[in-house]
């Protein structure tokens, strides 16, 4: 094991335990990542379709994409690892739900910029950033046509990109990014 490993778990659990804090006791769908509180027909594509391949390399060359399940609110989890700076790992999620549409933006900023937070203007219907530890910047942006909160964590390296990164899987994100969710298995019970 390298030096720094368990800090980079330590770190990848902090940000998904912020990301995606627990809202619904339903577990997402297994052919698909449910959307919470969306039409239950619904799901959100996965890492490849929200974050083609092209927008990826200008975002973030070099870097691997793998797709995890983060947790049973939030979903898909698109992880991005840099292939030269081994310590470097990008995640991004999305949070959806009905009331993000219409709900304050002040009210929508207020726990990031009361945990020490600040405004990132020009970037979807609000946004803030926040480095809740040393190593780890996170960028947390609202969407302007979905209702759709998206979060990217920065974990080592210079996190100065995460806002561009914010900024380049928001605009991915659009209301054709909801696909009709698979038939149930006839075979279940």
């Amino acid at each position: 094991m390298r030096a720094g490993g368990g800090r980079a778990a330590l770190l990848m659990t902090l940000a998904l335990a912020t990301a995606c804090r627990s809202r619904a006791t339903e577990p997402a769908a297994d052919a698909g990542h449910t959307a919470p509180g969306l039409d239950a027909h619904k799901t959100l594509a996965g890492c490849e379709t929200l974050l083609p391949t092209d927008q990826r390399e200008l975002m973030l060359p070099g870097f691997s994409l793998k797709e995890e399940r983060s947790c049973p609110t939030c979903a898909p989890l698109c992880v991005l690892r840099s292939s030269t700076e081994k310590d470097v790992s990008v995640s991004v999620t999305w949070d959806c739900k009905p009331h993000y549409a219409d709900a304050d933006l002040h009210a929508l900023l207020a726990p990031t910029l009361q945990a020490g937070g600040e405004e990132i203007p020009a970037l979807g219907r609000a946004a803030a950033r926040r480095a809740p530890v040393q190593g780890m910047m996170q960028v947390m942006t609202w969407d302007d046509d979905t209702p759709c909160a998206l979060v990217v964590t920065w974990l080592g390296g210079t996190s100065d990109q995460a806002v561009d990164v914010a900024r380049i899987a928001l605009s991915a994100t659009r209301p054709d990014s909801f696909v009709a969710a698979p038939p149930p298995d006839a075979g279940a019970p």
